[in-house]
C-alpha cells in the first residue's frame, strides 16, 4: 500500500505547515513521525478488508523538525482503495512525554551539580530541589530509595534531612511509605508540580510579572 496524498484541504496544510505543491503526491510515511510509521501502516492494512472506520493518534512532521500530535478518522472511499480522513489537533503545548520529561530531570540534575562544582556547596544548596529531583529520578527509573540513601547523594546531614522530609510531607509533596525502612516517594501532587517544571524547560514560557 503507498499511502498517497490525492488531495486535502487547506487546515492539513496547516497542520504541516506545507504548501499544497509540496504535498500532492506525497507518501504519508514523509510527514509521519518516526515513531509512528508502523502504527500507521498497521492501520492502513487494517483498513483493506474492513468497512468500518478508524481512528489513530499519530504525529506528523513539520519542516522544521517539530510534531505535532493529531486525532485521525480514517475510512474506506469507494472501492478504489482510497481512504478519506477526518483530523483535529490542538496547537501549542504538546503532552510531553515520560522519556522527554525524564531527560528533562537528568538535564536539570546535571545544572545543579555543575552550580555546585563552580559556585560550591556553601553558596548554592538547594536541598529542596535536590530531594525532589533525586526521588523524580528514582520513580522514573522504577527504583524505590530511602531517605538515608538520598541524603548521602546530596551531602545532607541525617537530622537535616528529616526535618525536610517532615516539611516536605506537610505540604504533600512527598509521601513515607514505610517507617521503619525509611522509604520514601513523591506524591502524586508533587510527580505532577515536577513535571510542570521540567515540561518548562522543555518549552520555555514568558511569565507575566505584574503590580499588585
Amino acid at each position: 500500500m503507498t499511502g498517497i496524498v490525492l488531495d486535502f484541504d487547506e487546515g492539513f496544510c496547516q497542520l504541516v505547515r506545507r504548501r499544497p505543491d509540496q504535498l500532492v503526491g506525497l507518501s504519508y510515511k514523509a510527514i509521519t513521525a518516526p515513531d509512528d510509521l508502523l502504527k500507521s501502516s498497521e492501520m492502513l492494512v487494517s483498513l483493506i478488508n474492513k468497512a468500518s472506520p478508524t481512528h489513530i493518534r499519530k504525529g506528523y512532521v513539520r519542516p522544521d523538525g517539530s510534531v505535532i500530535k493529531a486525532d485521525l478518522l480514517v475510512s474506506k472511499f469507494g472501492n478504489e482503495g482510497r481512504l478519506i480522513a477526518t483530523l483535529s489537533w490542538t496547537e501549542g503545548q504538546q503532552e510531553s512525554s515520560p522519556s522527554k520529561l525524564w531527560k528533562a530531570a537528568l538535564r536539570v540534575k546535571h545544572i545543579y551539580d555543575a552550580r555546585i562544582i563552580e559556585l560550591g556547596k556553601d553558596l548554592f544548596s538547594d536541598h529542596v530541589g535536590l530531594i525532589l529531583l533525586h526521588l523524580y529520578l528514582a520513580e522514573a527509573e522504577g527504583r524505590v530509595v530511602t531517605a538515608s540513601q538520598v541524603a548521602k547523594l546530596i551531602s545532607l546531614p541525617a537530622q537535616s534531612m528529616d526535618r525536610w522530609v517532615k516539611a516536605l510531607t506537610q505540604r504533600g509533596l512527598l509521601e513515607v511509605i514505610d517507617d521503619a525502612s525509611g522509604y520514601i516517594q513523591l506524591s502524586q501532587d508533587g510527580i505532577l508540580r515536577l513535571e510542570r517544571l521540567f515540561a518548562a524547560t522543555l518549552a520555555p514560557e514568558a511569565l507575566a510579572v505584574g503590580e499588585a
